[in-house]
């Protein structure tokens, strides 16, 4: 059922509910009072009776008599009055009774010795009656009980109308309580309605950069209202990172496809060529060139695969083991390894400012992070060229500084230097795969660590990985 029904139905069922509890208190309260001023009037009737009644008491016990006044003086026609002696006779009763008399409970005179006075409701002749008995005693002897009545049949015609009046009234108030209910619900849900299709028209559009329309108090709708148009900004981020990633492996597909093909290609050509050689006659020197160059390209294309798979694990969501290492000892071993890629250059290492330093890291990785920034350094700085690196701790951060006295970076290039595959015009060389260092920033980034880098195009670039200390975990 549509929430505008639900809130209709609440409505008139709230309404309902209320006009029964009141239509039912303000019945019974009017049916008591005018009981009670019947009972009231009977009582006040029964004294002015009472105040004229004698009882002869100088007489033997079975020759007393009641001594009543004229009760057509006290009669009306709506008032019936009876004087019923102790042996149960009518001694005087008002003429508008007629033939009829009025019945007195079985149990009457034990009720009188425990009560003044006694409040009955009973039918003569299909007419229903209220009456009071009151008794007639003498010395504290029980000589007779006067009976007035008066007719409910007003009380009956009273509670008949206003019954009729609740019904009416009633029925009348729920249909005007659906209409308005009706109308008040739709009107309090139309900015929800509004906001459901400014909502539906983003989604099916897809058009994140839109807001959904409000104008109104910041209430329940409004903070509503907020809540969405924060969330459309969580998606237009999402979306747009969402974008971002998207074109990123596009270009990552195609720049890996192009990375591949090249060696590939290198690879087939020479396999070719080699086979017509074989074809044509040897010739020694030339097949070891050939090999040569199938060896280079294959190793090429083996460190190629490599990079891509640790790529792959990164951007899958793999996460190093780290463990607490000693930062001296594995930058020695590192430097060691470095000092097998110089070609001609000077290279010149200190890593005493490490001693006693420990980090969390894992070894192997945290190596070749290190190797990665030694090989871009000796690539691209010339033989003669002085190649440095220094380790020194910097408050509670560990600093590895890569200096080389290279062609150094462009400006514009600096921004986009950790994306993959990305190799400066000016720097480019053909070696290497252009990942390198985004590998490099993903390891760094494993060990909490971040990267600066500092360059000057044609006087050298500096490259320096902070890494925190352990104490900091």
């Amino acid at each position: 059922m549509p929430v505008r029904w639900r809130l209709t139905l609440w409505y008139t069922g709230l309404l309902l509910a209320i006009l029964i509890v009141l239509g039912s208190a303000v019945y019974l309260l009017l049916d008591y009072s005018l009981t009670a001023e019947i009972d009231r009037n009977l009582d006040s009737k029964a004294n002015e009776v009472l105040k004229s009644t004698r009882v002869v008491g100088t007489l033997p016990f079975f020759l007393r008599q009641i001594v009543l006044p004229d009760v057509e003086v006290f009669a009306a026609p709506d008032v019936y009055l009876q004087v019923m002696a102790g042996n149960g006779e009518i001694a005087v009763k008002s003429q508008n009774l007629g033939g009829y008399t009025l019945p007195a409970p079985a149990d009457i005179k034990e009720r009188l010795l425990r009560e003044k006075r006694v409040f009955v409701t009973l039918s003569v002749q299909n007419e229903k009656l209220r009456m009071v008995v009151k008794p007639l005693s003498l010395g504290g002897e029980l000589v007779g009980i006067l009976q007035v009545a008066r007719p409910l049949k007003p009380v009956t015609l009273a509670l008949a109308r206003l019954r009729g009046i609740i019904l009416v009234g009633g029925v009348f108030s729920v249909f005007v309580s659906l209409l308005l209910g009706w109308f008040m619900s739709g009107k309090a849900l139309k900015p929800i309605e509004d906001l459901t299709k400014d909502a539906r028209a983003i989604g099916e559009e897809k058009d994140f950069r839109r807001r959904v329309k409000y104008e109104g108090p910041r209430d329940e709708l409004g903070e509503l209202a907020v809540t969405f148009n924060t969330m459309l900004e969580s998606l237009e981020e999402a979306y747009g990172r969402l974008n971002d990633s998207l074109q990123a492996q596009k270009r990552f597909v195609a720049d890996a496809s192009h990375e591949l093909r090249t060696p590939l290609t290198s690879i087939r050509g020479n396999v070719d060529f080699l086979r017509k050689l074989c074809e044509e006659g040897r010739d020694i020197n030339l097949e070891k060139e050939v090999l040569a160059d199938i060896d280079s390209e294959t190793r090429r294309l083996s460190r190629l695969v490599k990079d891509l798979l640790t790529l792959a694990r990164a951007d899958a969501g793999f996460n190093l083991e780290l463990a607490p290492v000693e930062a001296a000892p594995l930058l020695e071993d590192s430097v060691r390894q470095a000092r097998h890629l110089v070609k001609g250059q000077v290279f010149e290492a200190d890593t005493s400012g490490a001693a006693g330093a420990v980090i969390a890291a894992d070894a192997d990785y945290f190596k070749q992070m290190l190797l990665i920034f030694f090989d871009n350094a000796f690539k691209y700085t010339p033989a003669g060229k002085k190649v440095s690196f220094s380790a020194e701790t910097r408050g509670e951060k560990l600093a590895l500084v890569f200096k080389d006295e290279g062609q150094g970076i462009p400006s514009k290039d600096i921004p986009y230097l950790f994306e993959r595959f990305y190799r400066g015009q000016e720097s480019r060389t053909g070696e290497g795969t252009g990942l390198g260092l985004a590998i490099a920033k993903w390891i760094a980034g494993q060990h909490r660590g971040e990267i600066t880098v500092d360059s000057e195009y044609g006087r050298g670039t500096v490259f320096t990985v902070f890494v925190p200390l352990l104490s900091l975990f």
